[in-house]
């Protein structure tokens, strides 16, 4: 008596040997939160699929709202906000230099160094309530995760003036990563 394993496509159901059958990673679905998700798939199922290779992620602030919404956009739909005449990308260039400006970060009146230039910015200290929360690569430190969890409005209000993202406690990641 032998046993016989059987490969099929997960989205036709139609059998394939284990060489012709390739996997489609899911990791990211706006209706499963249990992601990464794999498939097994014919190559030929997939093929209509295009990859969309501009797309601009967006936070939405409704009036009155302290949480915002996040969208994935294609840019060609970004683009469509302008008004016609106007180009989506020169709206976005103005708001980016009005905001430098009121962030008082021009360079211009700063003394220019001797010597090579750096392109190092100095290391912050993320166990400080004044960088705590901030996008990092680094270990989120125990302090660093008590700032966050003691001081969570403020830290998503500085997040929020400097234009970064805000930490969302409901949001299963960030719930782990600073144990909310």
């Amino acid at each position: 008596m032998g046993t016989r394993i059987v490969h099929v496509s997960d989205i036709s159901g139609r059998e394939g040997t284990q060489n012709e059958l390739g996997r489609l990673a899911i990791h990211q679905h706006p209706e499963f939160q249990q992601l990464p998700v794999t498939l097994d798939v014919l190559p030929e199922e997939i093929k209509t699929l295009e990859a969309a290779t501009q797309l601009v992620v967006l936070e939405y602030f409704a009036p009155g709202s302290r949480r915002g919404e996040r969208l994935t956009v294609t840019l060609e739909d970004f683009n469509r906000l302008a008004p016609d005449g106007i180009e989506m990308k020169a709206v976005v260039f103005q708001a980016l230099i009005d905001q430098q400006a009121q962030r008082g970060t021009a360079k211009t009146e700063e003394p220019v160094p001797s010597g090579p230039a750096r392109g190092r910015r100095a290391k912050a200290d993320y166990a400080t309530l004044e960088h705590a929360g901030e996008p990092h690569r680094g270990r989120i430190t125990e302090t660093e995760k008590r700032l966050v969890r003691e001081h969570l409005d403020e830290i998503n209000q500085r997040l929020r003036d400097q234009g970064l993202r805000q930490i969302d406690p409901s949001d299963p990641a960030m719930k782990d990563r600073y144990g909310l």
